[in-house]
């Protein structure tokens, strides 16, 4: 869904002001409201420089992002090497990019405004993960905030409400969004706002803060800090999963989603142990690759989640050299009617702006996708000094117990997977990709009846989709279905083999990935029992889990796509801050859903 853009002007004093709300986003020096109204008010100064890990603060209107800039840099000055900033914003109607970089011209931090307006979400709604320094994360959620706030899976420690005046937009000051402000807080969170109004302090004083009323910024005689004292009751859900206790972990397997998880993990700080095997190759240990966006065409439950994941996986290899990712652009070919009309409606539903999608019903192209080398960004994710790479096969999670978690990112490979009940949800699928010396090469990626991937003088065609196989052994037939879809593209086209690859995807049966801590199946059968008497029975009841372990598979043929979301989504939970994924949309990827819905079918 695509939002409306901001419009705003600049007033007789060249304050910025927003059209649709006839309000101004700050006053003369910005910065200074920005350092007494939120950093003095919310005594960040002191709280940054004694924070040894993460500390996160929510921000009621984005705006022009000036009080993110101005906190970063406070960070940045105050807190120690050891502390992180996760930022949440939300805004429903954001500026322009062109916009905002004419606004920040004279602003500080330069570094930071150029990795923002590079990783810039313009109007997409939803949750978008940037990460604009190696110790700030800013997640901007974009939409009504009445909508956005309440599926959040966050605890803020400092709340700044700075959304237009209370007179001219009511929504972001009802009792109703400082129950979930309060709901969303952690022990002790405080709050601050340029707003002084009585019933913005009995909102705040209904939902268990108590506010305090102290002197405003300039000519402003007062102001409201609030400090929630009455922590409201905790929501049971089995969708509520355990972070794991401070300590290094391991990762069994290597590929894109093993080494993507281990990336965000250690920059995260954590140490990480990466174990691979030769003897179980991952599929993605192709030499090319393709990040596939080929959302559902209709508006369903799972479509939020496949645009967030290409979002963000755009966003993470439009940061890497051409030798990793060549943004050559992806074109995917309507092979029949049914499939054209596929692709119409996705492009009548505007999901994407004009510069992200391009083309017709029958071509429809993404600018922004590429060519992934694959064996260079495996090696890049694994070269951080927080990453150990241990080449062996691990039979037993006896020889894990001495990290405080562990991952498995075994693609279809469950044999160490505690609940056995999850072990049937992933099924092979090989698949082999033929490359080809051609004389004619395409200018991007051709997804066909076969993906057609440029090489320099080459062609990487693949792959084929054969389930419940798992022989590694190279297939002439292959060979020649990949041959032939390159010449059904290019007739005449001069070939020779040049080499293959076969590969073991790990597909869910539900097509959507197992990201998560795993579920205790007895904990599941225990609290939610009562949903094989009735499918539809309403239950809100946590579960226990598999002690430290979680996992990250079944991404199938979209690894490329889905693994880096997913990654962060785990260290998330992993380390406790906040997901970048709304609680609906979690769901649609916890490994317990299987478990649940298991119970309802009466399977287990």
């Amino acid at each position: 869904m695509l939002l409306d853009y901001a419009h705003l002007n600049l007033d007789d004093a060249g304050n910025p002001r927003s059209e649709r709300y006839h309000d101004i986003y700050y006053s003369g020096n910005g910065f200074a409201e920005t350092e007494h109204t939120y950093i003095n008010g919310n005594h960040l100064h002191e709280r940054f420089a004694r924070c040894t890990g993460n500390i996160t603060i929510g921000e009621i209107g984005y705006g022009t992002g000036l009080n993110l800039i101005h906190t970063a840099e406070t960070f940045l000055h105050d807190a120690p090497p050891s502390a992180r900033l996760h930022y949440l914003s939300f805004e429903r109607h954001p500026i322009a990019a062109n916009d905002l970089a004419r606004l920040w011209q004279n602003w500080p931090q330069p570094t930071l405004r150029a990795a923002i307006l590079a990783q810039n979400p313009h109007n997409h709604a939803g949750h978008h993960l940037l990460i604009i320094h190696p110790r700030i994360h800013l997640h901007l959620i974009l939409g009504d905030i009445r909508d956005t706030l309440p599926p959040l899976r966050a605890r803020v420690d400092a709340w700044y409400l700075d959304g237009f005046a209370p007179a001219k937009n009511p929504d972001c000051w009802t009792p109703a969004l400082m129950q979930e402000i309060a709901r969303h807080s952690a022990p002790g969170a405080t709050i601050a706002t340029f707003s002084a109004a009585a019933t913005v302090r009995d909102a705040l004083s209904q939902a268990g803060f108590t506010p305090e009323k102290i002197p405003g910024y300039g000519a402003k005689r007062d102001m409201l800090t609030a400090t929630l004292t009455t922590l409201p009751a905790p929501r049971p859900h089995w969708n509520n999963q355990p972070a794991a206790a401070d300590g290094p972990v391991a990762i069994i397997g290597a590929g894109i989603a093993g080494s993507t998880t281990a990336r965000a993990l250690a920059e995260s700080g954590r140490r990480v142990t990466l174990y691979h095997s030769d003897a179980h190759p991952a599929a993605s240990h192709v030499p090319l690759a393709v990040p596939y966006l080929n959302p559902d065409s209709e508006d369903s439950p799972d479509r939020p989640y496949q645009l967030a994941t290409w979002h963000h996986a755009m966003r993470a290899l439009h940061t890497y050299p051409r030798n990793i990712y060549n943004p050559c652009g992806v074109t995917n070919h309507a092979e029949n009617p049914r499939e054209a009309r596929r692709q119409q409606a996705l492009l009548n539903a505007q999901l994407l702006n004009a510069d992200e999608i391009s083309g017709d019903a029958t071509d429809l192209t993404y600018p922004r996708g590429g060519v992934i080398h694959l064996p260079t960004l495996l090696a890049t994710l694994a070269d951080h000094p927080n990453i150990r790479r241990e080449n062996t096969t691990i039979t037993s999670l006896a020889a894990l117990d001495d990290y405080a978690a562990i991952i498995h990112c075994c693609g279809w490979q469950q044999t160490l997977n505690p609940a056995t009940a999850l072990r049937d949800t992933i099924r092979p699928l090989r698949g082999q990709g033929s490359t080809y010396y051609s004389d004619r090469v395409p200018p991007g990626v051709y997804c066909g009846e076969r993906t057609l991937i440029p090489d320099d003088d080459s062609i990487y065609s693949g792959a084929g989709f054969d389930p419940e196989d798992t022989d590694l052994t190279p297939r002439d037939s292959d060979d020649a279905k990949n041959l032939a879809a390159i010449l059904q593209h290019l007739p005449g086209a001069q070939t020779r083999l040049r080499g293959h690859f076969v590969g073991i995807r790990g597909a869910s049966r539900d097509h959507m990935p197992l990201v998560g801590a795993i579920g205790d199946t007895a904990s599941v059968l225990r609290e939610y029992a009562a949903l094989r008497r009735d499918a539809h029975k309403t239950i809100m009841r946590d579960i226990a889990h598999h002690p430290r372990q979680y996992m990250h598979q079944g991404l199938g043929s979209k690894g490329c796509t889905y693994a880096w979301l997913n990654a962060d989504i785990l260290t998330a939970i992993i380390n406790a801050t906040p997901i970048p994924l709304p609680a609906p949309q979690l769901e649609r990827i916890n490994p317990t859903r299987y478990l649940i819905r298991a119970l309802k079918h009466g399977q287990i």
